[in-house]
């Protein structure tokens, strides 16, 4: 199989409801996906989610220290485990304090 060297689009906007995130992009493609993938995203407030930084071809979120690339995206991948794992805990945490 070839390997495609073509490297991924900037991110233009995002766009996080309580159902998707979406990234619209600098090639003029807007790519969504179930904001489930992410449970880091998904878990955290309104509040955390609006707090992020496009940089070219990835967003950040400083608070949840979150990095999401517009390749993850374009392939459907999903929040490492390891990651996912971290949110529900600290979510756990915070629901027993």
């Amino acid at each position: 199989m070839k390997l495609n060297n073509t490297p991924p689009p900037d991110v233009t906007s995002v766009q996080i409801t309580d159902e998707r995130l979406t990234f619209d992009l600098e090639d003029g493609r807007t790519v969504s996906v179930p904001l489930s993938f992410y449970p880091t995203l998904q878990l955290a407030t309104r509040r955390e989610r609006a707090n992020f930084e496009i940089c070219h071809t990835s967003v950040y979120w400083p608070k949840l220290d979150c990095d999401i690339s517009s390749d993850c995206l374009l392939r459907g991948a999903k929040e490492s485990r390891r990651f996912a794992e971290r949110a529900w805990r600290k979510k756990a945490k915070l629901a027993a304090a």
